[in-house]
């Protein structure tokens, strides 16, 4: 087994850049028509530029904004690269500032993804990749519909008000859904970007379900972004036309993965490891009970989604004693239902997947051999790839992806044929690069009295995981990232042997 495909990302990467412009009057038919250039940077390398394209538009006898933006990046990831492009729309109502149209297509390798969304009323109609059913999303009456340019609420209650912490509930669009976010005053100072001079309002934001972090500057002048920073060293801000020939790509490791530098040749046989944590991950709001599970025990402090603190790690086998007939009814159990429902991005409701999984659970005894069934057809049936199909059905008919698409994958068979089943994710152990832990997914299936059984068709260990798996929580949001600070390995068993580190070893990224 190639040793990077322990180290694969458990999630799609999408960058959505926060931009400015020059100052929008209040009515469409003001507006100057016009283009505009910001550039991306990740660990200080200008890898991406945004162009973006203001003009005034007429919706329904209604002046409006049409605000249209391309996003471009070169990266690479764990040994592979791949160009990322997404592209938005939004028409804006410029007396509030909240979009009624908003539209994005992420390409990336052979993943394409897109959905548009239509606000009528107080519904948000929902509707991803063609033939998919629309979801209508019911909106508080004070919910926030931002776009990536313009924040008059911010501009309203951080400048006008001087108010020193707002929390909105804001529709996020990437996951459909609204989400409570703080932002809070830092301070204020003159900015200078692409020749142009702003007074400029920074301000610290955080998601408090995915636990995202952003720092931005508002222009006071007009509610516009000038710039921003994010986790895993992003950065974008305000530039000339030129920074379309300037990009070089960049490399994603240091968000991944972090060096140990305690090589273990055989990670398969890990069945127990003691390590040392900084992590400040996104994608969930991180709990002290949700990192202690059968099979990990974790003791230290979370203080809003920063990590600090010891993993013991020490994952059984389950040997498939009373597991539940294949065909049982859990649809009783409220807690198991959303893992029984097809979901974004775990199509179990396909009628290729349901076949598929039909075909290949036929004569199990019961359903433990069905999901092994399952999981040992995905590990050896689908390929790795960084950036991985996407979604399950893409990842069935193109037969490969990264850690993510296989586990998606295996949810849905397994939700296909009435098991219960989720993705994970954290990080897992791998001797690459000197000993590495990096960003990973996996999977949880259901069986009983035994509870969540891990498996990772990813590396090949289709009954079980080894104890070089950190879980962090159950996949929730596209933007899932580990974004490790430090990791050190205190102590760990290989097999029958116990072998206690030498010397204190701190983590440092991993090298591009």
């Amino acid at each position: 087994m190639k040793s990077r495909n322990r180290i694969s990302t458990a999630c799609m990467l999408a960058l959505l850049v926060w931009l400015s412009s020059n100052r929008l009057e209040t009515h469409a038919a003001q507006v100057e028509p016009g283009q505009f250039y910001f550039g991306v940077e990740i660990n200080g390398v200008l890898c991406g530029y945004s162009e973006i394209s203001i003009a005034p538009m007429a919706e329904q006898g209604k002046e409006m904004i049409l605000l249209e933006q391309t996003t471009f990046a070169l990266l690479s990831a764990l040994g592979s690269q791949f160009n990322s492009e997404v592209k938005l729309t939004y028409h804006i109502d410029p007396a509030t500032g909240r979009f009624t149209y908003h539209d994005s297509h992420l390409s990336q390798g052979p993943t394409q993804l897109s959905s548009v969304i239509r606000i009528e009323g107080n519904t948000a109609r929902y509707a991803s990749t063609p033939g998919e059913p629309e979801l209508s999303i019911p909106l508080p009456l004070d919910v926030i519909l931002e776009n990536t340019l313009w924040f008059p609420h911010l501009q309203r209650d951080f400048v006008t008000q001087s108010l020193p912490t707002v929390s909105y509930d804001i529709f996020e669009v990437r996951e459909a859904e609204v989400q409570k976010s703080t932002y809070t005053r830092i301070g204020t100072e003159p900015l200078q970007l692409a020749g142009e001079s702003s007074d400029a309002l920074i301000l610290d934001r955080l998601n408090h379900k995915t636990g995202l972090k952003t720092r931005i500057w508002l222009d006071t002048a007009t509610g516009y972004v000038l710039q921003t920073t994010a986790a895993g060293n992003r950065l974008s801000c305000r530039a000339d036309p030129s920074v379309v020939n300037r990009i070089k790509m960049a490399n994603l490791d240091d968000t991944l993965c972090a060096k140990v530098g305690v090589v273990i040749a055989n990670p398969q046989a890990i069945t127990y490891m003691k390590v040392r944590a900084t992590l400040e991950p996104t994608g969930l709001w991180v709990t002290s009970e949700g990192l202690n599970v059968p099979g990990q025990r974790f003791a230290g402090t979370i203080h809003d989604n920063l990590i600090e603190g010891v993993f013991e790690i020490e994952h059984t086998r389950y040997n498939g004693v009373e597991a539940p007939a294949l065909g049982a009814d859990f649809g009783h159990d409220a807690s198991l239902r959303s893992y029984l429902e097809p979901e974004a991005f775990i199509e179990s409701d396909d009628l290729v997947l349901v076949a598929k999984a039909l075909e290949i659970t036929a004569g199990s005894k019961d359903s433990w051999e069905a999901a092994c069934r399952l999981s040992r057809w995905v590990a050896q049936n689908i390929g790795y790839a960084i950036p991985g199909g996407g979604t399950a059905r893409k990842t069935y008919d193109l037969r490969a992806g990264e850690c993510g698409a296989h586990a998606m994958l295996l949810a849905a068979f397994c939700r296909a044929v009435g098991i219960p089943a989720r993705v994970v994710w954290g990080c897992m152990y791998a001797p690459s690069y000197g000993g590495v832990f990096g960003q990973h997914g996996w999977n949880e299936i259901y069986m009983g009295q035994a509870g969540w059984i891990p498996v990772d068709t990813t590396a090949g260990e289709i009954d079980y995981v080894d104890s070089g798996h950190l879980r962090i929580g159950v996949y929730q949001s596209p933007v899932t990232a580990l974004n490790p600070r430090k990791m050190e390995v205190l102590d760990y068993s290989a097999g029958t042997a116990r072998r206690r580190p030498t010397r204190e070893l701190v983590a440092a990224p991993c090298d591009p």
